[in-house]
């Protein structure tokens, strides 16, 4: 899926109103991350090929049954 500018846009004030109502201070380091992956091109760069390459490794290393032979 390729995000867009207003998509990211839309998900940064999602965070902001979900700090507004929960704070900050709470370990909450999913938010941290979002937010991260929202504002640094770089992260969302290092996340895809971290994705990309869990997909290819499992694909590769799949455990052969008699199932799914």
């Amino acid at each position: 899926m390729k995000l867009s500018k207003q998509m990211l846009d839309a998900k940064i004030k999602q965070i902001a109103q979900f700090e507004q109502t929960y704070g900050t201070n709470h370990g909450q380091t999913s938010v941290h991350a979002m937010k991260k992956f929202c504002t640094d091109k770089k992260y969302r760069e290092r996340v895809r090929d971290f994705n990309k390459s869990i997909t290819e490794t499992y694909q590769t290393y799949r455990f052969k049954t008699p199932y799914n032979d």
